[in-house]
């Protein structure tokens, strides 16, 4: 328990164990001393009212997740992440999670858990939103171009975008974890994995980057007649997306939000 930093991860669960939501994941990040900080913040003011899609980059593979919904879903209550079941054992989170089974690493979302797509679905078509990380998986150090990206966005995922016909709004986490998780992951993914607890307890340091892109409505999706294109877009969308000038910690921005909502 100790050498994989499993105890500090339960008594961290356990601080906050009584909260649910948002409320737990502002009480997590504070625990944490993770204060996140939101570029082109001015965009989340021209949010939908409706249903929209916020896809993301991977980088942190847990945290960055919690990050997404202390935001989002501080303006938007019903804001949702499609998460795996890994995380879906977080139950104080799952008034904002829809959990879907991965079929392992590096591999496509085993739709044979037809509920949780289904699930998504329905809570697009009742005008919620919904946030993806389309890779399906924490981001990897790529030796060819020498950078943490994430992995080739999973082709379900894009389908089930076109699918859903509402507006995209793009993220992008511009930090990573730390030099040795991805060193680990050369080696092995599994014994990447086991360094994942620890990564929660650096992030005080970081004070993690977020970018908000332009919403991409529709009409511009419309443009992609496959999935192929529609995901090269997507993907350049976010890791093209120019590092703002100026940002704001989250923790300021959120009553902002709540007022103008």
């Amino acid at each position: 328990m100790r050498l994989f930093a499993i105890d500090k991860v339960n008594a961290l669960y356990e601080r906050s164990s009584d909260l649910t939501g948002v409320d737990f994941a502002d009480s997590l990040l504070k625990d944490l001393g993770v204060k996140y900080q939101i570029g082109n913040a001015e965009r989340l003011q021209q949010l939908p009212e409706g249903a929209f899609i916020t896809v993301s980059n991977h980088p942190y593979g847990g945290i960055d997740g919690v990050m997404l919904i202390d935001l989002m879903a501080g303006a938007r209550s019903d804001y949702r992440i499609m998460v795996n079941k890994l995380l879906s054992y977080v139950r104080t989170m799952d008034e904002n999670f829809i959990s879907v089974t991965p079929r392992g690493n590096k591999k496509e979302f085993n739709f044979s858990n037809i509920n949780g797509i289904r699930e998504t679905l329905k809570h697009l078509e009742e005008g919620h939103p919904v946030g993806f990380f389309p890779s399906g998986a924490v981001s990897d150090f790529s030796l060819k171009d020498l950078r943490v990206r994430d992995r080739e966005w999973q082709k379900s995922i894009i389908k089930l975008i076109q699918l859903a016909k509402v507006p995209i709004v793009p993220i992008r986490f511009f930090d990573i974890n730390s030099p040795l998780f991805y060193f680990l992951g050369l080696i092995n993914w599994r014994i990447r994995l086991i360094r994942m607890p620890y990564e929660l307890f650096n992030k005080w340091k970081q004070q993690p980057r977020i970018g908000i892109g332009k919403i991409i409505t529709v009409e511009e999706q419309e443009q992609f007649k496959n999935y192929r294109s529609l995901r090269a877009f997507l993907r350049k969308t976010v890791y093209d997306m120019p590092k703002p000038t100026s940002f704001i910690f989250g923790s300021d921005l959120k009553p902002q939000m709540k007022t103008s909502i």
